[in-house]
């Protein structure tokens, strides 16, 4: 095994996983906020991406491969799809959560 590979795909696994799907839970939640999407259809999508995500990661982990096997790459693959399905989860999660915090602030008597 040759330890001085792992900083590439640590990194990129460690910029997908803080950066890259955070972005893409906050752009998929400003965009159902904005077009008043359908809260069943994004809590489906919440509930079928987190699904998909714990699948794949489920199968990375169990490949367990060294770096120099070639299942390495579905291993690094599987963890990156993994965690950007995570982001896309969150996202359905929060548009989910802001509209029933918006219908709960609209029905409110003041």
């Amino acid at each position: 095994m040759n330890p001085h590979y792992h900083w590439l795909t640590e990194g990129l696994e460690l910029i997908t996983f803080f950066f890259i799907a955070p972005a893409l839970a906050i752009v998929i939640a400003c965009r159902a906020w904005r077009k008043r999407a359908n809260p069943e259809r994004h809590g489906m999508r919440c509930v079928a991406s987190g699904g998909a995500a714990l699948v794949l990661f489920g199968v990375a982990r169990w490949l367990d491969a060294d770096i120099a096997t070639p299942q390495y790459f579905l291993q690094l693959a599987c963890a990156l799809l993994s965690f950007l399905l995570f982001g896309a989860c969150v996202g359905h999660f929060f548009s989910v959560l802001l509209r029933i915090w918006h219908w709960h602030n609209s029905t409110r008597a003041s």
